[in-house]
């Protein structure tokens, strides 16, 4: 510290501005490093939790597939005959198909793999081993359902996996034959629901078996050819093994062998459970980091700029702060010598020519300030005084008489007046004087022909200097004779710049006001202004109102946080409990032996009950909290509940939406949508229509919502004055939500003629419709 002290200004800078460019250097590099660090490793994260999506909704498919066939392969212990067998594989063929799961075909085994029955037939089948029936053998041997590689189907000698299940025999002990079903990998759902997918321009998505061979592959991949091996089979199938999903970076050759084209690649696996598949994502490396990559190159650009900036930074402070410096040094030491003439020649518009100039009014201002300071303590104190005075009530009339002695001392006048404005009579009231009556009387109203300096002051709402009495035509040659006033300032009363009222006050005898006065008159009129407001304010009811209002939205929100909080509660409560209490009973189903016919029909009414249940308890959730408000918004939200409500009571829907292309606030879709579910309630409930129509509009800034029936409709106007509270707390409820949100809220109605009822209220976008779908999906989820 003593050796930067020794240092002159231009080293010191020179200095400290070079050790805060390193730090600052080191620390922007060293966080720019952190950042990219953090964005190549998001990325990866990205790419694997997408294959193991990818993974889990194909296990999800085969693990469906798997339970069909192991259903329909149930014999009873022994092997089908040829009708059974046709009948079985033709119903197992219609509910696979239903699931988006194409069969080429479905055989019946014997015990060590041939076929022996095919449907649809294929007598040139019958008699030949299964293709890769050697690889399942082992697995079907445990009574296990299995899915094969992928493989061919006899005589057509089409690209297909087989899923087979075991025919155990009686006791359970014994693999007695098999049922498998050929499926069409190219046609299925099972290679169908990953084309959605895509990754930039580069990526794409495999399905892989466990022989490296592709199943499919997504644009923009070149499309597989038939038993087409993958570039890494022995990874996959290690990993397979291992059931590890993982993600790295690996070299990879594309396009056709004759002209193949080498490249770095993103490379994320997932493997499956339900199969010996895997899922594999790819994405060129230079297009998966290409963020990463801009933003080190900026980093770079940018770093290189400010170091070169700051050095001639430093060089031009150092030629233009020095020497100003010294120059205002010098004058400084002579303003302190008692020298407020001391001049600095700097002619600038930066820092410090403001400076200088600054300097030399400071110089010209500290001649004034000890007589400026005497001119405002004074000022203080009256102002002080009158601030405690009007302070002291809340009655008007009390606080005007106050303030208007407490004026009259503190500017040595012997009258004066204050009026306030009368909307009732349109004119100027006389609330308070002292002095001379008549010469405050004004008896002109308040309109645009007024021309008296009372109502001057209104209009401009600025303090007017009346100099001599006879220019104010309010005031006739009688009022003023008998008086020693010859001039007077009319002083507005304002709150908030808002004109109250106007002030006059006579001139001193010996004086007339000055510049200083003025203010001053203008501080008080202000005063009195705010004291006349808080005690307009204490007579009204306008706190009650707000109030009422701010209760009401908190009671309201505190209902929303309530439904979904039970909401939320009979999901991750009841709901996984009845779940699992289905599950639990379709395995009793599954294990009960065929003697057992009464058990199994008592354990299906069970599992019926219990569903019933759980879509009773699935439609309460959806009336507390609509899942669809948060994910879709309000118009898909609309029109899942109307669609619902309505044909459970036979109501036919018209929906329509138009304009709503982005998300409106999230209080905002609340309010509209309970607003149209209460209107659903009472179409439902009350109006025993066949008909019920919603519009949805966005029309400029406004949202307009219209929910109308053709039933029996009511006579309004005797509705709401017959008193009935408890009947109309529905349409009441629906007006306040409206009003909450600064609309309007209508209903028409007649008896016969059907009820319409309309919302209008002002649109508001929400801060996060920018989000994506996903994204929106996933925060959706979390909350639930």
């Amino acid at each position: 510290m003593r050796l930067l002290a020794n240092l002159t200004l231009q080293k010191r800078i020179s200095l400290l501005v070079l050790i805060s460019l390193m730090l600052g250097l080191g620390l922007f590099s060293w966080l720019g490093v952190q950042s990219l660090n953090e964005s190549t490793q998001r990325t990866l994260d990205e790419r694997l939790t997408v294959s193991r999506i990818v993974a889990s909704h194909l296990d999800e498919t085969l693990n469906h597939v798997l339970l069909r066939v192991q259903e329909a392969a149930s014999f009873q212990g022994e092997l089908p005959q040829e009708e059974q067998f046709r009948l079985r594989a033709r119903a197992l063929g219609i509910m696979l198909d239903k699931a988006a799961i194409v069969t080429e075909s479905v055989f019946l085994l014997g015990g060590d793999g041939r076929i022996l029955q095919a449907e649809p037939p294929r007598p040139g089948a019958i008699g030949t081993m299964l293709p890769g029936y050697a690889d399942v053998e082992s697995r079907l041997s445990s009574g296990l359902p299995t899915i094969s590689s992928l493989t061919y189907a006899p005589l057509t000698a089409a690209p297909v996996v087989f899923a087979i299940a075991p025919i155990m025999d009686a006791a359970g002990s014994k693999n007695i034959g098999a049922l498998s079903v050929a499926i069409d990998v190219n046609e299925s759902s099972i290679s169908g629901f990953i084309k959605p997918i895509t990754l930039g321009s580069t990526g794409y998505t495999e399905i892989v078996d466990k022989n490296g061979v592709v199943l499919a592959r997504t644009e923009p991949g070149r499309p597989p050819v038939a038993f087409e091996r993958s570039d890494h089979p022995g990874r996959f199938a290690q990993l397979m093994v291992e059931g590890k999903a993982t993600v790295r970076t690996c070299h990879r050759c594309h396009g056709p062998e004759s002209q193949p084209q080498r490249r770095r690649d993103v490379l994320a696996f997932a493997p499956l459970s339900a199969a010996p598949w895997g899922v594999a994502v790819r994405q060129a490396e230079e297009e998966a980091f290409d963020i990463t990559e801009g933003l080190k190159r900026r980093l770079m650009i940018f770093g290189g700029i400010v170091i070169l900036g700051v050095f001639l930074l430093v060089w031009l402070v150092m030629q233009g702060v020095v020497r100003p410096i010294r120059m205002l040094t010098l004058a400084s030491a002579r303003v302190a010598a008692g020298d407020f003439k001391a001049v600095v020649p700097i002619s600038r518009r930066d820092e410090i020519g403001r400076l200088s100039t600054a300097f030399s009014v400071m110089t010209r201002e500290l001649a004034k300030a000890q007589n400026e300071i005497v001119s405002r303590n004074q000022e203080l104190l009256a102002l002080n005084s009158i601030a405690a005075t009007v302070g002291q009530s809340l009655e008007l009339e009390d606080v005007l008489g106050k303030a208007m002695r407490q004026v009259l001392e503190v500017t040595r006048t012997e009258a004066g007046s204050m009026f306030l404005v009368d909307i009732a009579s349109k004119g100027l009231k006389l609330v308070s004087y002292i002095g001379h009556s008549r010469l405050f009387y004004c008896p002109q109203s308040i309109s645009a022909a007024a021309d008296c300096a009372c109502h001057r002051v209104l209009r401009l709402g600025h303090s007017l200097m009346v100099n001599d009495v006879s220019q104010c035509p309010a005031l006739t040659e009688e009022m003023t004779s008998g008086t020693h006033i010859t001039c007077f300032v009319s002083v507005p009363l304002k709150s908030k710049d808002k004109v109250l009222g106007v002030m006059n006050v006579a001139c001193p005898s010996e004086r007339c006001f000055t510049e200083d006065d003025f203010r001053l008159l203008d501080s008080i009129g202000y005063h009195i202004g705010l004291a006349i407001e808080n005690s307009t304010l204490y007579k009204e009811t306008r706190q009650e109102k707000e109030l009422r209002g701010q209760l009401l939205n908190a009671i309201i929100t505190a209902q929303e946080e309530e439904r979904e909080r039970i909401s939320r509660d009979l999901h991750d409560g009841c709901g996984q409990t009845l779940t699992g209490l289905i599950m639990s009973i379709e395995s009793a189903e599954s294990i009960a032996s065929s003697a057992s016919l009464p058990l199994r029909e008592k354990l299906v009414n069970t599992r019926l009950i219990a569903l019933h249940v759980l879509q009773d308890m699935r439609k309460l959730m959806r009336g507390l909290r609509s899942s669809v408000l948060g994910d879709l918004g309000l118009a898909a939200a609309v029109r899942s509940y109307a669609e619902t409500t309505l044909e459970t009571a036979g109501v036919r829907l018209d929906f329509d939406a138009e304009g709503l292309n982005q998300r409106l606030a999230t209080s905002v879709e609340i309010a509209l949508f309970r607003i149209v579910q209460e209107a659903l309630h009472n179409v439902v409930k009350h109006a025993q229509a066949r008909t019920a129509k919603i519009r949805l509009r966005q029309v400029d800034s406004r949202i307009m919502v219209a929910v109308e029936d053709d039933g029996l409709g009511f006579d309004v106007a005797a509705f709401f004055s017959a008193g009935t509270v408890v009947q109309s707390l529905g349409l009441l409820g629906m007006r306040e939500r409206a009003t909450l949100l600064g609309g309007t809220f209508s209903v028409t109605s007649a008896p016969g003629k059907g009820t319409r009822v309309a919302v209008e209220v002002p649109l508001d976008i929400s801060p996060d419709s920018k989000e994506t779908p996903d994204e929106r999906q996933d925060a959706s989820a979390d909350s639930r």
